[in-house]
Parts: structure tokens; C-alpha cells; sequence
């Protein structure tokens, strides 16, 4: 599974390399090694906004029930 912008890249990165100050629950130092392995945090978004969470959340919905 890609990152889905440059601040979960560098936060699983932070995990993979034991620097994280804060690391999510049950997230080993392999998976997130497995979850950054040959990704460039190149062309990700700095952050993804909630907004854009909350507009693919109804797009999928949506497609659903307009099927």
C-alpha cells in the first residue's frame, strides 16, 4: 500500500529507522519498512486534506447507488 502524501511517507519512515517520537499502535519497524520500500516521496501532496477523505468517501457511495 503507496503512501498517500510526503507526511505519512516520512512519518513511516520515521517508524522503519526506530526515530519516531509518536508511532501508531501495532505498526512494527517491518511493516513499515514493507510500507516505504522502493517509494519516492516525490509528487505526493505535502498533507491530505479531510476534505478530500470525505469527497472520495461519498464519490464511492455515490457510484454505488447510481450503478
Amino acid at each position: 500500500m503507496p503512501a498517500k502524501s510526503k507526511a505519512q511517507y516520512g512519518l513511516m519512515q520515521a517508524v522503519a529507522h526506530g526515530t519516531a517520537k509518536k508511532k501508531p499502535k501495532g505498526l512494527s519497524k517491518a511493516e513499515a519498512k514493507e510500507f516505504v520500500e522502493g517509494q519516492s516521496p516525490k509528487g505526493l501532496p505535502e498533507k491530505v486534506s479531510k476534505r478530500k477523505k470525505f469527497e472520495k468517501k461519498i464519490s464511492k457511495k455515490l457510484k454505488k447507488v447510481f450503478k
